[in-house]
């Protein structure tokens, strides 16, 4: 740990509470929505899709603002306290009080999306061959928040009922703003001396330019198949799956933990392979990794469609097959849902680096949002076929992907 620059680990810890409330609230919400208040699969997918697109639309407002005076910190900070009110409101339990907990959630979560990635890449400066290892770094920590957030939001509902969760996820975003607080000089220090390196002035504008645009339609195509780990993949455990581990029967929530840990279990396997990984002249490592990274995604599905194929007369199906299906999609999670926005701010020019990382999150939330209509197909159409169309998003991603990377390195050559 001593290789890290003075205040990154306490951005790591503050983006871990907050993504500690934000996995334990996206584990237990679609549940929540049918169970505790009646709403139909079809609406709970919806609403979920909705939401989480919501918190990628945000930080197009929060680039906007951080580019100007008021700075990424300020940002976050207050994104964390309104996200803390949004989840104090869900403890009522009730339809109106639900909405408006879930758009102040939204801002919040959206607000402060843009301070990890923006203040990592300023503290990482002076040592720019760790910044990749640093973003990783962050990723893991959140996802340590993926895997203990559902069991312990789960236990708390199952104990204490559902106000008792949600109580937990505001607390967490209060502990966030508190670890923020205490750093704060570090990060501002950081945030108003050091220039974002950018990889914008090394080549021509128009090559930079549909580099970012490419990475926008490719964060919309993987968005759709990795948003179904949090909603139609939960149902298919809960309907279609038998779910007996070791001998004791998980919870669905439980689900979502183990999509976590199989993240933190890959991610020291993906790092020695990625060791080896030799790049073509011209073409950058964070971008021969995001390859990999939708390639792994649309092999992800394969198994669960060979599984729906093998269950369609209504018997239930090994746990091994969603287990290999997210296991693949931790490994596009690690190397496109880390580096891809790092990429993103290599790419554009300092001055709107932050417009263009929030043009990352507003297509990540046209994914979500078309994640969420499409999962309302889950009980209409067979189930084979709906995996079958996971795949083919994701393989239409790693075509364009291959195609930008092409002419960027075209480009390069000719310039």
């Amino acid at each position: 740990m001593r290789q890290y620059p003075p205040g990154f680990l306490s951005l790591s810890a503050s983006v871990a509470c907050e993504r500690f409330g934000f996995f334990l609230l996206a584990s237990l919400l679609v549940l929540f929505l049918t169970e505790r208040l009646g709403c139909s699969t079809a609406q709970a997918t919806d609403v979920l899709g909705c939401f989480i697109a919501a918190t990628y639309v945000s930080p197009l407002l929060a680039g906007a603002i951080t580019d100007g005076r008021f700075g990424v910190m300020r940002v976050a900070a207050l994104g964390y306290l309104i996200a803390a009110v949004g989840y104090a409101l869900l403890t009522a339990e009730s339809r109106p009080t639900l909405y408006v907990g879930l758009t102040l959630i939204a801002l919040g979560a959206g607000a402060a999306k843009l301070a990890p990635q923006s203040i990592a890449t300023r503290l990482f400066a002076a040592e720019p061959e760790l910044h990749d290892r640093g973003l990783t770094l962050i990723y893991l920590l959140a996802n340590v928040s993926a895997l203990v957030s559902p069991v312990i939001g789960e236990t708390a509902r199952a104990w204490l009922g559902w106000p008792a969760a949600f109580a937990l996820a505001s607390l967490s975003l209060v502990a966030a703003w508190l670890i923020l607080q205490a750093q704060s000089d570090v990060f501002r220090a950081a945030e108003s001396e050091t220039s974002v390196p950018s990889e914008a002035s090394k080549s021509n504008g128009s090559g930079s330019l549909g580099m970012l645009l490419g990475l926008c339609v490719l964060s919309v195509l993987l968005t759709v198949p990795h948003m179904q780990a949090g909603s139609t993949l939960l149902l298919w455990a809960r309907d279609s799956t038998n779910r007996h581990l070791l001998g004791c029967e998980l919870p669905v929530p439980y689900v979502a933990s183990l999509h976590a840990g199989l993240v933190l279990a890959v991610s020291p396997l993906l790092a020695r392979a990625l060791l080896h990984l030799k790049t073509a002249p011209g073409l950058p490592t964070a971008a021969a990794k995001i390859a990999i990274g939708v390639a792994a995604t649309g092999l992800a599905y394969i198994p669960l469609v060979i599984a729906a194929l093998l269950g369609s007369d209504g018997s239930l199906v090994s746990l091994g097959w969603l287990l290999g299906c997210l296991a693949l999609l931790s490994v596009g999670e690690l190397l496109v849902g880390a580096l891809g926005p790092s990429f993103v701010l290599r790419l554009a020019p300092s001055a709107r680096s932050g417009r263009w990382l929030g043009a990352w999150y507003g297509a990540t939330a046209l994914g979500f949002w078309l994640a969420g209509r499409l999962g309302g197909l889950w009980d209409s159409v067979p189930h084979s076929l709906f995996f079958a169309g996971m795949v083919v998003l994701a393989l239409v991603g790693l075509a364009i992907g291959v195609a930008l990377n092409r002419a960027r390195v075209n480009a390069g050559a000719q310039a």
